[in-house]
């Protein structure tokens, strides 16, 4: 028993029955005593197995299966990413039964949009992206393009590649509010709301360097030298961080930018508002 623990731990938590087809009695032994789950026909774990785990069962169940939605997104760019199942697709045959923690559907992915890690094989940022915007909408686009883990344009070319898939609509819909790439959902409001006043020459995060210290504004109109700030009530988690904005925002008045920090409830609670001060700023 020790030994099948052993090479549990080396593979990297599974064990395919077929792969170890001298070990079956060991294996089905492993399973009575309790020391084994049979997590997919022919596929074992510990009893409790990581998301990692359920990851290579998958793969190890199907080969054929591409990792999409949360396991794909947590793998690859967005450890944070909430996951309750394993979703894979598979580019022929049988859709496997439903089968605890895992989701199986038959979608061919073009092999432009498939990432590889080792003989795991996953949907690329992008797609991943576009896999979970039924669950998430806007906030997952904010979220890979604040991590830089994809662009617009690859969201695009993903979205084209797909063109066929049903939630294509709501998709294309929210990428083409992205256009100006917002980091958050009250960065998303507001570039509705200064579009919906026909305010132009803004830029977003916008790169501005002050004594050689690199600063990002999250809305800036250069020609006006006004910069807008939108912070949540967890962006000043701790001390440190609002001594560093304290800090930022005086570097940036020095060097004679008009910064206006908002509440990211004040877009949604007074957007007449939120537009009436910055109509003012940038004719002052």
């Amino acid at each position: 028993m020790e030994r099948i623990l052993e090479l549990l731990h080396l593979e990297g938590g599974v064990l395919p029955r077929w792969k170890h087809r001298t070990l079956t009695r060991q294996l089905d032994h492993c399973v009575r005593r309790g020391r084994l789950h049979a997590i997919l026909p022919g596929v074992y774990t510990a009893p409790e197995p990581s998301w990692e785990a359920r990851v290579r069962a998958a793969a190890a169940f199907r080969c054929d299966g591409v990792i999409t939605g949360a396991a794909a997104a947590k793998t690859l760019w967005w450890p944070e990413c909430p996951i309750t199942s394993v979703s894979v697709a598979l580019p022929h045959g049988t859709v496997e039964r439903r089968y605890p923690g895992f989701e199986w559907e038959r979608r061919p992915i073009p092999p432009e949009l498939i990432v590889h890690r080792g003989d795991l094989r996953f949907a690329c940022p992008a797609l991943s992206v576009l896999d979970l915007i039924p669950a998430y909408a806007g906030e997952v686009i904010d979220e890979a393009l604040r991590r830089r883990s994809t662009t617009l344009a690859e969201l695009w070319q993903a979205l084209e590649a797909c063109r066929h898939r049903p939630g294509n609509a709501q998709r294309r819909a929210l990428l083409h509010d992205s256009r100006d790439e917002p980091w958050s959902e009250a960065e998303r409001l507001a570039h509705r709301l200064l579009r919906a006043a026909q305010l132009s020459g803004w830029r977003t995060n916008y790169r501005i360097r002050v004594d050689d210290i690199e600063h990002f504004a999250d809305l800036a109109f250069p020609h006006q030298r006004v910069i807008i700030e939108i912070d949540g009530w967890e962006h000043h988690g701790s001390r440190s961080a609002f001594v560093a904005d304290r800090w930022r925002y005086a570097r940036l008045a020095a060097a004679k930018w008009s910064v206006m920090p908002f509440a990211a409830e004040a877009l949604t609670d007074d957007p007449e508002g939120f537009v009436a001060l910055v109509r003012t700023a940038l004719s002052a």
